[in-house]
């Protein structure tokens, strides 16, 4: 499909909206430099005269596409109107208080080009807030284990319109975690997501005072968020619950307890120097091994009073850095990443479980390799494999700074061997953040 033909259906639903948010929200479509399109607006707020506010922003504008709709249950029922009214191949879905960046279709366009199998697209967004952008969040590229804990996408995101004859529409009958409990069928039903690393749409925020309203609202946020979770734990019988974490947040818990029953399935590997410090760790990382989409699985490593790493990020050159080194361990870290389970492209193998079928089958260490170069390239065997690899905030382990172990030959093979790979850059960190050893940070 040329590049020049892609047409783009912006859809913003009206559903208990208020005037301003709605205003701001079709003020940056109508903004977009692109023919080829059509700007949903989908009114179900019958009292709330938006179509004059619709008139008075697009007056003569070709592309609006107004539709007053009957009173409707959720913004999910709205958008699913959207749905079957939108004729474009690929349809852009703006949140209650989100803005376009003026410069979306000019990126989507040219990822499109790139990515023609993606079936779901986001991006990188701020936050605008007394007319000041600020607050940037740079994402990984699709992260599971990170989805799993959180709606890291956002409420602005984009869907090829033949995907929803497989994925199906949004679920009417959820309130909040409508897009959530979408992208976590997509994932299930093994979607291909893709990720625009630049700020390409802006969520304008205010503050609000804390009333008992707003408190029974994120109450009820919250459960249907970690109800989309545990029924997917469960139609995929993964062993496992679900905790309340911080603020607004869960975490889930999996079941690692027949550990013992299943020593020769994995490999524990616990380097000399290393203390660990969380009660039964083992069973612990055996909860995310045991999953069958899971090779390698380690925790947080703590030096004196510092992070000395939670996993590990890897430049254009193969070089890997210790991620948040230096960090408070009480501490969340950038976008909580000190505390978040997320799959990472590599962890500290001095305390970590590797599936012993897949160190089998990959051959195991490449013996040429030193050090670090070395474990990064188990790790990548694994991802090669559709496998992830998984880092635990909840394993604690504790040992004194230790160097790389890699040599200019090492490297070189390594780079040799995973020279496309590499060069892409590592997919669960984003390019827009510090790379080196001072990272994770803004």
């Amino acid at each position: 499909m040329a590049i020049e033909s892609i047409r783009f259906s912006v859809v913003i639903g009206a559903y208990q909206t208020d005037a301003w948010y709605f205003k701001q929200s079709i003020e940056s479509a109508k903004a977009l430099d692109w023919k080829n399109m059509e700007i949903q607006v989908l009114d179900a707020c019958p009292e709330a005269n938006l179509d004059k506010v619709t008139n008075l922003v697009m007056k003569d504008d070709y592309r609006l596409k107004y539709v007053k709709l009957r009173p409707k249950n959720s913004l999910a029922d709205v958008w699913n109107e959207g749905i079957r009214r939108a004729q474009g191949d690929y349809l852009i879905f703006v949140g209650l208080t989100d803005r376009l960046n003026t410069m979306i279709l000019r990126y989507l366009s040219d990822y499109i080009a790139d990515h023609p199998e993606c079936d779901i697209i986001y991006t990188d967004h701020d936050e605008i807030r007394d007319d000041s952008r600020m607050n940037p969040y740079f994402l990984p590229d699709f992260n599971k284990e990170l989805l799993l804990g959180q709606n890291y996408i956002g409420d602005t995101f984009i869907v090829k319109r033949d995907a929803f004859k497989r994925l199906g529409f949004f679920r009417k009958e959820l309130s909040f975690a409508f897009a959530y409990d979408f992208f976590i069928r997509a994932m299930n039903r093994k979607a291909t997501f893709g990720h625009i690393a630049a700020l390409l749409w802006h969520n304008m925020v205010f503050d609000t005072p804390v009333t008992d309203e707003l408190i029974k609202l994120r109450d009820r946020s919250l459960r249907e968020h970690m109800t989309v979770v545990s029924a997917y734990l469960n139609e995929n019988g993964i062993k496992g619950k679900l905790e309340h974490g911080l603020n607004d947040s869960w975490q889930v818990r999996y079941d690692g307890s027949d550990y013992e029953r299943h020593l020769n399935s994995v490999l524990l590997i616990k380097n000399k120097g290393v203390y660990v410090t969380t009660r039964n760790a083992a069973e612990k990382l055996y909860g995310y091994v045991s999953q069958p989409d899971v090779a390698i699985a380690g925790g947080k490593f703590v030096s004196g009073f510092q992070i000395n790493n939670c996993g590990y990020i890897y430049d254009k050159d193969g070089v890997t850095y210790p991620a948040c080194r230096g960090e408070n361990p009480l501490s969340p870290g950038l976008y909580g990443r000190i505390r978040t389970a997320s799959d990472v492209s590599m962890v500290d193998f001095s305390f970590c479980m590797v599936d012993a079928s897949f160190f089998k089958k990959c051959g195991g260490f490449d013996r040429r390799l030193k050090g670090n170069d070395m474990i990064l390239d188990l790790c990548l065997k694994a991802r090669a494999g559709g496998l992830r690899v998984v880092y635990v905030p909840r394993v604690t382990a504790h040992r004194g700074i230790a160097e790389s172990g890699s040599d200019e030959t090492s490297r070189g093979i390594l780079r040799e061997k995973w020279r496309k790979t590499i060069t892409a850059g590592d997919p669960f960190y984003n390019r827009n953040l510090p790379s080196g050893m001072k990272n994770y940070y803004l």
